[in-house]
């Protein structure tokens, strides 16, 4: 329930600079569940009063030890927080710089390096570490959860199935030290919200967990009290099964050594809707918090969880989804689409649809607020793939300003091979006596392809620059041809010179220094198809001399 329960604790002595320009008190614990529990998960800012003068809050520990030996968090050090300016620039992390094309999903350098240290260690180690903070949940598929589990548990966090918030709605928790408090992270159809303790309260300002949560600086987080259910003994982590009350304020601070949270104000957080289509048809509605580290991630376990809980396991699977980010910066919503197939008893890489959110949110251009995310998936049995057989051309020598007509054989799945024919058209200042290379595959490789030819091309300007790079991901469904068409003329040092004299020209065709390569651009053709590709062929044509 909502009692407070009280232990007892013997000062062993005081870790002195144990991190830089922090003490740690170190105490041990009896009394109360302690005895046949340990410490528990959850109790992360547990005040400690001596002579009834608060000394700190208990906040770190030792996974497997046998008797509750804990470390304090010195209230000095979690005073300074309550005492930071929250309107002052931010002193947390640097921005995060998270390049566009590859995923989030916990991977982010700052977040790694920032929660370093956190979490289960290697099993030949003893740290002292944090108190690992129960992740409540409610709504997730058991394999989502699963998942979590083993990406979270290193960070300190350990999800926990509990109650779903709604049923607590009602129930205001007046939040006093001693007191469960929950940070928010999503609210609605999926639930997910961090359980600690509140160690001081000064008037409308609370002081909890006496670690950080990510440590990610200045934070907008609802805040709510907590019912605890029950508290499962462990030989290796005891926790608290728990769920979130009413909410009654925000954390507006995640520091190195407690959370700082105001009673009466309110976080703002992102209205999300996913919906999927298929053998069910389902919408997953939810609240999830506005948080650079923490949006994309909790909005992918979202999406595979409507996913799994709608669909089969196994068997083939082909899905079509679509991201729309609301923002209030553009008038339009920025629009990311892609088809995927999976045949394995998991689903495919939700993250790649997915990611873009953390993009937008961590780009370093202008301030970014995401009002509304969703997405929308259609799911079908089938196994809508195909294979690039072979490819084939009219002609192989050819003429500035000629036409080729390219033949494409492609074997989809379970079916008789398809072609498509496509005209590529030979540009008339093409480079008489050269080769013009034809590449035909799928957009995995077309990227590869484009990248390797300008990889300037994919480091953004700007933030509009980036939004188009986002939207314009090749699709699945595209069958690309690419022409390397050489021009009369030549690149030096990364400056076009088409129109050089022919006596010029010669001489930097066969220069001796680096820096000159023959000009050469790139025609690009997409056709769509209906399947997901796969393979890749390629021809040269022969340019004749004039």
């Amino acid at each position: 329930g909502e009692r407070i329960d009280t232990f007892d604790v013997e000062v062993l002595g005081v870790l002195k600079n144990w991190q830089a320009k922090s003490d740690m008190i170190l105490v041990k614990m009896s009394g109360a569940p302690l005895d046949n529990t340990g410490i528990i998960s959850g109790m992360s800012g547990s005040p400690v009063y001596i002579d009834d003068k608060i000394i700190g809050a208990v906040s770190y520990g030792w996974s497997f030890a046998k008797e509750a030996i804990a470390g304090v968090t010195p209230i000095k050090d979690m005073l300074n927080v309550m005492n930071l300016n929250i309107n002052e620039a931010e002193k947390g992390l640097e921005p995060a710089q998270v390049p566009w094309q590859s995923p989030l999903f916990l991977q982010e350098p700052a977040l790694k390096e920032t929660m370093a240290g956190r979490g289960n260690t290697e099993s030949h180690t003893l740290n002292l570490i944090p108190i690992g903070t129960p992740l409540v949940i409610s709504g997730f598929d058991q394999r989502i959860v699963r998942d979590m589990s083993l990406a979270l548990e290193r960070y300190g966090l350990f999800p926990v199935q509990g109650g779903n918030m709604s049923e607590l709605d009602d129930v205001v928790t007046e939040l006093v030290p001693g007191s469960a408090v929950a940070a928010i992270l999503a609210s609605g159809d999926i639930n997910a919200s961090a359980v600690g303790t509140v160690t001081y309260r000064d008037g409308k300002n609370i002081l909890a967990f006496g670690h950080p949560f990510i440590q990610s600086g200045k934070t907008d987080m609802p805040m709510a009290g907590a019912y605890v259910y029950a508290v499962l003994p462990s030989q290796s982590t005891s926790l608290k099964i728990a769920a979130p009350t009413k909410i009654v304020g925000r954390i507006s601070q995640d520091r190195k050594t407690a959370l700082a949270g105001n009673i009466g104000e309110f976080a703002r957080m992102i209205p999300c809707l996913i919906s999927v289509k298929g053998a069910q048809d389902v919408e997953y509605n939810f609240d999830v918090v506005d948080d650079r580290y923490l949006t994309q991630t909790l909005v992918q376990w979202a999406t595979e969880n409507a996913l799994l809980a709608t669909e089969r396991q196994t068997g083939d699977k082909t899905v079509r989804l679509r991201l729309s980010l609301y923002t209030n910066c553009m008038e339009r919503p920025i629009k990311i689409e892609n088809t995927m197939y999976e045949p394995h008893p998991t689903w495919f890489p939700v993250y790649y649809i997915t990611q873009p959110i953390a993009s937008i949110m961590n780009n370093n251009f202008k301030a970014v607020k995401i009002e509304k995310i969703t997405l929308e998936a259609e799911v079908t049995s089938e196994r809508k793939v195909a294979q690039i057989q072979n490819i084939r051309i009219d002609k192989r020598y050819v003429k500035p300003d000629d036409t080729v007509k390219l033949t494409v054989t492609m074997k989809p799945f379970g079916q008789e091979s398809v072609t498509k024919i496509i005209s590529v058209h030979i540009p008339p200042d093409t480079a008489p006596g050269s080769n013009v290379i034809i590449s035909v595959c799928n957009s995995d490789i077309s990227q590869a392809l484009e990248r390797s030819r300008a990889p300037d091309l994919f480091n953004p300007s700007s933030l509009e620059h980036l939004v188009n790079l986002l939207e314009s991901t090749e699709s699945n469904t595209n069958l690309i041809v690419r022409a390397s068409i050489p021009k009369r003329g030549v690149t030096f040092k990364g400056q076009r010179l088409p129109s050089l004299p022919s006596s010029l020209l010669t001489v930097m065709s066969f220069s001796n220094q680096s820096g000159v390569s023959r000009l050469t651009d790139e025609m690009v053709y997409r056709e769509p198809v209906e399947w997901i590709l796969a393979g890749f062929e390629m021809l040269s044509l022969f340019v004749e001399k004039e």
